[in-house]
Formats: structure tokens, C-alpha cells, sequence
């Protein structure tokens, strides 16, 4: 007679039955992290707490749904790494690419790399399904919440309300102190407004004095010497499109995110070098106040080996001599100067590039729109074709490259803008 308990049936690839146990194997394409121990890449159907659900668009998939969590996390580590090298995600931070990643906005970037082991589908995290939490769990909460509605001590009401009453004051004082600081500045939002104007306001407390808008980050001044002035709202933002009132298109301070303080300190540090507290559009010459946080300015930032005006200053960036400059807002938008190629009369549109940040690389250059723009600064003769173009990342076209004709090392693609744009310069 065969004793069942001990024997180990196997099931195509998905669930295996130990008695009266359910068992799946862990579906990481990458491989299990837990395979080092013999069965250690089996999750227990019983057991689904620590664990990630994802779905293969395969109906005929037989290969599993969960993941361990580790697992998915180094997974989706790689899956990350990809995305950042497609399309308009190499424009996006760390923080939106991960917020993207699974909604359609990021996943039609990535799923070539989320192939499935069945090698006829894609996976995809199951937004939503949560894990079910363990007994002990579920009983601790239930616990917590029947102690949350528990009818207070005489006691503690009498706390309560010296809690409320002082909160009341508080409040009060503080209303009183906005008001006036309202009236003395007549573009100042309302910040407790409702109306569609201030509808990027509404979503931040106004900056106060000794703290920073943005969960409370103390941080010193001493690279600027108290240059540069703390920004006092977001109103100069509610002119853009509704849909790009977020922090998807405008950045904001991002204390998880250590290379946003690089950023903020060298721009701050370069531009207190040169006692500059406001820059100059280098289009329409508009002048930009320079704030201590994200975003830094309305507009943004790029760096170009080339001085394409005087506006633009000198600035050594990991060890290479750039210029800085700013483009404002409304040039971005096309609102103010436009401009277009000269031989194909393809706008150039800023529209979609980050505000209050800054771009490592020439932004002008970042995507040629015909062959003229890939020609050699040399001899004329165009260095990379039209397709070898569309693959290359927005940072190829500012990096040194070898002209296969005339062998000349330069950076071919930023040339003057006059060369290569015609400019209208008009109101909004």
C-alpha cells in the first residue's frame, strides 16, 4: 500500500498536493531566490501573506501566480533598469517610474521585459489583490479597533477637549497671520480656496517660516548663504493645463531620493559662486527668482557644452567644463518664443521636459529631427543614420562622438541654435 503522506506527486508546474496541503512554486522569471534550499522555491497556498500576485496575460499559463516577496523585489529591480532606457520613462525620476511601472502608462514601456516562464505571455503585478493577513494578525487589528471606539474616561474627555480648545487657538492665531500675509501680497493664493485656479495649491500647506514644505525637511542654507529665498507658493504653476498640475511634470522635493539633493546643491552652489539669486531665459530673456527646494525655478535647468548665450554660465559638472542655463515656463509651453528646424520646420517642443530640475544634457540637441541636424561639424557628412537616431538615448546626442568620415572627435550634434532654429518671439 503507498503511504500518500509521503509521496511527492507532481502536477504540471503550478500545484503539487501534500495531503491536504495546497503548494505553488514561486514564478519569478528570474529565478527563485529561495531555491538554494531544496523545495525552498514552494509558496503554500494557506499561506499567502508574504507574498506578491501577478498575472500572466497567457489563459493557457500554468506555470503559477505568486511570488515571494524578495523575489518580486529583485525582479522588479530589473524590470526598472529596463524602463529606464525606454522613451519618455529616461525622463522620469526613480519615484515615477516605480509609481508607473504597473499602471499602462509605464507597463507598455516595459513588458518586453516581463516575460513569462510559459515563453507565450507577460506578467504583471495584480494591483488588486491584497495578501490575506495571518489569524494573529487579523486578531490584533480587530483588537486595536474595538479599543479605538472604546467610550472614553471622564478623564481623557477632559483631555480631549483641553486638546481641542488648544488646537482652536492655534488655528485661530495662524488664519489670522495668513490673512494679513494675504493682504499684503496681491498675488498670494488662497491656499483653503476650492476654485480650479488654485487646484495645485490646495494640495500643499503653505512653506512656514523654519520648516520646509515638504513633510517637515530641516535643512541648512550655508551653500547659499541665504541667497536664494524660500518659495512662498505654488500659484506660479496654475496657468499650466490641468493635467500637468502634479508632480509628474513639476518636481518636488523627494526626501527618499538622495540625488535630488546633489542636483539642488549644485545648481545652488554654482549659481552662489556667480552671487546669482535669479537667472535669465536664454529665449526670451526673461528673468527667473531661484528658490532654495524643488522646484528650483519656474522653468528648468539643462547643461550644454555650449555657451548658447550670455545668460548661460560656467559650471564644472563631474569633471567637465559645461554652461548652465534656464529656460522659463512659458518657452517650454511654446507660449512665448517658438521654435522650428530650419530645414524640416518641425517645431521644437520643451513641453514635455520636467520643471524646477535639471537636465544633464543639451536639450536642444536631445532629439534630431531630420538628417540635417546629424551631420558632422566638420566635414558635413552624417554621422549616424536616421535609425542608429532613434535608439540612441536624449544624453547620446551631447557626448563626444568619432565622425566615421573625417574621424574628427566632437560633440556634432549641439550646434548654435541660430544655425539650425528660426525663433518668433510673441506674447502668450
Amino acid at each position: 500500500m503507498v503511504n500518500r503522506k509521503n509521496e511527492n506527486i507532481v502536477m504540471p508546474h503550478l500545484v503539487r498536493h501534500l495531503e491536504e496541503d495546497l503548494i505553488t512554486r514561486c514564478c519569478v522569471p528570474s529565478g527563485c531566490l529561495h531555491n538554494i534550499v531544496q523545495g525552498g522555491d514552494t509558496i503554500s497556498l494557506d499561506d499567502l501573506e508574504n507574498t506578491v500576485k501577478v498575472i500572466c496575460n497567457n489563459e493557457q499559463c500554468d506555470f503559477g501566480q505568486y511570488m515571494h516577496n524578495d523575489c518580486f523585489m529583485s525582479w522588479e529591480a530589473s524590470v526598472l533598469t529596463f524602463l529606464k532606457s525606454c522613451g519618455r520613462a529616461r525622463s522620469w525620476s526613480e519615484k515615477q517610474r516605480l509609481q508607473n511601472l504597473w499602471t499602462k502608462k509605464g507597463y507598455d514601456l516595459a513588458y518586453k521585459a516581463c516575460g513569462c516562464q510559459c515563453s507565450r505571455g507577460h506578467i504583471r503585478k495584480d494591483l488588486n489583490w491584497n495578501p490575506p493577513k495571518s489569524d494573529d494578525a487579523a486578531k490584533k487589528k480587530k483588537k486595536q479597533q474595538k479599543a479605538a471606539v472604546a467610550p472614553p474616561s471622564m478623564a481623557k474627555k477632559n483631555e480631549i477637549l483641553a486638546a481641542v480648545r488648544n488646537r482652536a487657538n492655534s488655528l485661530s492665531s495662524t488664519g489670522s497671520t495668513g490673512s494679513s500675509a494675504s493682504s499684503g501680497s496681491g498675488d498670494s493664493p488662497n491656499l483653503d480656496s476650492t476654485s480650479p485656479n488654485n487646484s495645485f495649491t490646495t494640495s500643499f500647506r503653505r512653506p512656514s517660516k523654519g520648516k520646509s514644505d515638504f513633510g517637515g525637511i530641516e535643512k541648512s542654507r550655508n551653500l547659499s548663504g541665504g541667497l536664494f529665498v524660500r518659495r512662498p507658493d505654488f500659484s506660479s504653476f496654475n496657468v499650466l493645463p490641468k493635467h500637468k498640475i502634479n508632480s509628474y511634470h513639476i518636481k518636488l522635493e523627494d526626501e527618499t531620493n538622495h540625488s535630488n539633493d546633489e542636483t539642488r546643491n549644485f545648481i545652488l552652489t554654482s549659481l552662489a559662486a556667480n552671487k546669482m539669486s535669479h537667472v535669465h531665459c536664454l529665449l526670451c530673456a526673461t528673468s527667473l527668482t531661484v528658490y532654495d527646494r524643488f522646484p528650483l525655478v519656474d522653468g528648468t535647468f539643462f547643461l550644454s557644452p555650449r555657451q548658447h548665450t550670455k545668460s548661460c554660465i560656467k559650471v564644472n559638472y563631474e569633471g567637465k567644463d559645461e554652461f548652465l542655463g534656464a529656460l522659463c515656463m512659458a518657452c517650454l509651453e511654446g507660449w512665448t518664443a517658438r521654435l522650428k528646424c530650419r530645414w524640416c520646420s518641425v517645431p521644437w517642443d520643451g513641453s514635455m521636459l520636467l520643471l524646477g530640475t535639471m537636465y544633464a544634457y543639451d536639450v536642444f540637441a536631445a532629439a534630431p529631427c531630420c538628417y540635417e541636424r546629424l551631420k558632422c561639424n566638420n566635414c558635413s557628412v552624417q554621422v549616424i543614420t536616421m535609425e542608429q537616431q532613434r535608439c540612441a538615448s536624449f544624453s547620446a546626442f551631447s557626448r563626444n562622438l568619432t565622425c566615421p568620415h573625417c574621424r574628427t572627435i566632437d560633440r556634432h550634434f549641439i550646434k548654435p541654435l541660430p544655425t539650425i532654429y528660426i525663433a518668433s518671439i510673441g506674447e502668450k
